[in-house]
């Protein structure tokens, strides 16, 4: 089975079926999918978790391709009310579930190697490839940050696609020193940057598992993050794969109208369920 994990709120339902219908379609071996989410409407009320309507929608959807597909549901909001509650980066823009991964050190059940997705991605080949990265010796493999390479360090890494080793992880105690960093340091990208700071030995993945900018044809996964334009004006642009409408007329992409097509269909149905 390929593993993939996903983490979040009920809001970023939209982008998990969409990245799960998109890496489907070019990856017909099983997938074993780790959804990690937390109830902290304690913190906010617009902090509800993912549900359980929601976990088996995606397994009914993924077993359409392969029945040996499965969608797992963890909810993670103890240890992370017990270890995070005062984190100074809590926040940010990006919130509390940005955090979540780093508690998958947590779940028995994760496998040794485990591909990271945010739900702002989109497959455009086959997500398999990725587990061909010699992985020793390394605890995560991550993309250079096409911003963060200009603006805060050269080997500054993107942290939207990952792929773990948890075994490493989990014997070298690498999120718990990454937990720690978060709660004693204050930053714009939390997580991410403190994943950079913590890391010893940084292992490069191609772009092409977490193209931030333009499509290409050997593109694997295209992760539609914030970004910069300057012409005609210096502006940002955040357009994510659910705004269908903004994705043609200020990406121009195209290539993605089967799955969003589909995405639209599903989501009637699972909005009669």
């Amino acid at each position: 089975m390929i593993p993939v994990m996903y983490c979040g709120n009920d809001k970023v339902f939209d982008g998990m079926l969409i990245s799960l219908l998109s890496a489907t379609k070019y990856c017909k071996e099983p997938l074993d999918v780790f959804i990690l989410t937390m109830d902290l409407q304690d913190l906010n009320t617009n902090y509800t978790p993912v549900r359980e309507e929601h976990r088996a929608f995606l397994e009914e959807t993924i077993k359409k391709v392969n029945p040996e597909s499965r969608v797992r549901l963890y909810d993670l909001s103890k240890p992370f009310m017990d270890e995070m509650k005062d984190c100074p980066s809590l926040q940010t823009n990006y919130g509390p579930y940005t955090f979540a991964r780093l508690f998958a050190d947590y779940i028995e059940e994760i496998p040794s190697l485990i591909l990271y997705m945010d739900t702002d991605t989109i497959c455009h080949g086959n997500i398999a490839e990725a587990f061909e990265t010699d992985m020793a010796g390394y605890e995560f493999a991550a993309a250079i940050d096409y911003l963060g390479k200009f603006f805060l360090h050269y080997d500054y890494q993107n942290a939207g696609v990952l792929l773990l080793n948890m075994n490493l992880i989990k014997r070298n105690k690498f999120f718990d020193q990454v937990r720690e960093y978060c709660r004693t340091h204050d930053m714009y990208f939390p997580d991410q940057t403190a994943l950079n700071r913590v890391v010893k030995h940084k292992k490069f993945f191609s772009t092409r598992f977490n193209e931030q900018r333009m499509l290409h044809k050997n593109t694997v996964i295209q992760h539609f993050s914030k970004s910069i334009r300057l012409w005609p004006f210096y502006h940002t642009v955040n357009v994510k794969p659910w705004q269908i409408d903004k994705m043609h007329s200020v990406y121009k992409i195209h290539a993605y109208d089967d799955i969003l097509e589909e995405y639209v269909a599903l989501k009637k149905q699972f909005g009669g369920k």
